[in-house]
């Protein structure tokens, strides 16, 4: 008794059929196979059109970080280094008063309070020893309660770091490429902090 042929499923109607033409049939008729081909077809203009739009953005996006001026750069090198000092800061005390650092707390929770101010000292406004977790009630009502923030950074950092961060007078220039790099840094620093904290 002769074998019967094996039956294969038509991609496109779903009926059963012999493969004919050669093993690498995929359909039952010469219908089917045209609507294959343009299933196909569309397909794969459907997957170059996403890879134009997703070459365009990637474009526009290094357009747009192109022509970001230095203070638009520099909020954003901030901005990831008083994330990262919140995050290495949550729920130690407030480096001026001592009440609890805590990030969900009424009013949203604390600041990056700078010892020696941005305005003052902005060659230290990136300098991780010169900012420390400090509530709101101190960094921004306060006027950054200076005395009170010296005693907690030397009771944290010793008198003598202290003492080197306010006579610190070393200039830096920052180029536009050391701000995106300082920003680049300081939120992968905040990723890794935050994996650590969930692991």
């Amino acid at each position: 008794m002769a074998k019967k042929p094996k039956e294969y499923k038509c991609k496109i109607c779903s009926n059963y059929y012999v493969k004919t033409v050669s093993s690498l049939q995929k359909v039952c008729s010469p219908k089917c196979a045209i609507a294959l081909s343009k299933a196909q077809s569309r397909k794969k203009r459907e997957m170059l059109e996403k890879q134009e739009r997703l070459a365009t953005n990637q474009r526009m996006k290094a357009l747009k970080e192109k022509l970001k001026s230095k203070g638009e750069l520099t909020s954003e090198a901030q901005s990831a280094v008083n994330k990262y000092i919140r995050l290495r800061d949550e729920n130690k005390p407030c480096i001026s008063c001592g009440r609890p650092l805590v990030k969900e707390q009424f009013g949203g929770g604390f600041d990056a309070g700078h010892f020696r101010s941005r305005g003052s000292a902005p060659h230290l406004r990136f300098y991780t020893l010169n900012i420390a977790g400090q509530c709101k009630k101190c960094n921004r009502w306060g006027g950054g309660m200076y005395d009170q923030f010296r005693i907690g950074l030397v009771e944290r950092l010793g008198a003598e770091k202290v003492e080197a961060i306010e006579s610190d007078q070393r200039p830096r220039h920052y180029r536009e490429d050391d701000l995106r790099r300082i920003k680049q840094i300081f939120a992968k620093k905040a990723r890794m902090l935050e994996k650590r904290r969930k692991g």
